[in-house]
């Protein structure tokens, strides 16, 4: 049975966690700089749980067996895996972002593995042609990434991955509710974990200027609050290899958002590939072309 087409709301809102996971990134690249990366995902979600605490009183409806697991993978381990092979002087910014994206098959992989929903060859057919565009707005490296680095960034994609359909198989609350829930349970450990590994987090709160704290700010609402918002409100709607796909207009969002705010220059090749990702992402959603609708109208009449 073949699933049918995204609704234009679900599209909209499809578009959203890309839109704000990409700015967020790139005003997380400087953030990142001066805050300890597990240290800033502490503040991150550490107010996120203060908000929806004080906003949202409904009691949690996932399991925190479910909860601890979902977090576990989709924040504290991801996050550490993915920002110590970030900071290999091996790994390039433009490789890790290309890597970075196999989070998308193992997500809808492991949706099918997990939900033991069927495969629909459109939308695999869609995901191949957006990793193509990926791969054409991000081009190669001119440096070849360590290896070391390379295995922290696809374990920290499969865990990424692995979290999203852990909370859409467990999950019991919606969008927001699985957001609150996911603060919940990341921040203790996230606290401990920076503890672990980390160092100076007293210096960079003591010694932030307001542009420090200002882009925390834009990272913590823009680049996880709204977009994780939309983002599991959208995986209690649609399927994994409906909603996935989406998330690779995140590096073509970044590159836009680098360009207005940071300055970088954007190659035509970058706008190419944009080309080709909103392409497959067409084919994903079902999207219908103006005159595919218009030909099959006349030939109806």
């Amino acid at each position: 049975m073949v699933a049918p087409p995204m609704t234009r709301s679900q599209v909209l809102l499809a578009l959203l966690p890309p839109l704000f996971f990409g700015m967020g990134f790139t005003i997380a690249k400087p953030a990142v700089q001066h805050f300890p990366p597990l240290f800033m995902m502490l503040m991150v979600y550490g107010g996120i749980a203060i908000v929806l605490g004080l906003t949202r009183r409904e009691r949690l409806r996932t399991p925190w067996t479910s909860i601890i697991a979902i977090s576990a993978f989709a924040v504290t381990i991801q996050g550490a895996l993915l920002f110590w092979g970030l900071r290999s002087d091996s790994m390039p910014a433009t490789a890790a972002n290309l890597i970075l994206q196999i989070q998308i098959p193992f997500a809808v992989l492991l949706d099918w593995l997990i939900m033991k929903e069927r495969l629909d060859l459109r939308k695999v057919a869609g995901t191949a042609l957006a990793v193509l565009g990926v791969a054409i707005v991000i081009g190669l490296p001119e440096q070849a990434p360590g290896l070391l680095p390379t295995v922290m960034i696809i374990a920290s994609a499969f865990c990424w991955s692995l979290g999203q359909v852990l909370a859409r198989r467990y999950g019991k609350d919606s969008g927001p509710g699985l957001l609150k829930a996911n603060a919940f349970g990341s921040v203790p450990q996230l606290a401990l974990a920076t503890l672990l590994i980390e160092q100076g987090q007293w210096q960079s709160v003591v010694q932030a200027t307001w542009l420090e704290w200002s882009m925390l700010a834009f990272v913590g609402v823009v680049g996880f609050y709204l977009a994780y918002m939309c983002w599991f409100t959208l995986l209690k709607q649609c399927r994994m290899d409906e909603a996935a796909p989406f998330i690779l207009l995140m590096p073509v969002v970044g590159i836009v958002t680098a360009a207005v705010v940071l300055g970088e220059a954007v190659s035509p090749a970058q706008l190419a590939g944009g080309a080709v990702i909103l392409a497959g992402l067409a084919i994903v959603s079902g999207v219908k072309l103006p005159w595919r609708s218009k030909a099959g109208a006349s030939a109806g009449s």
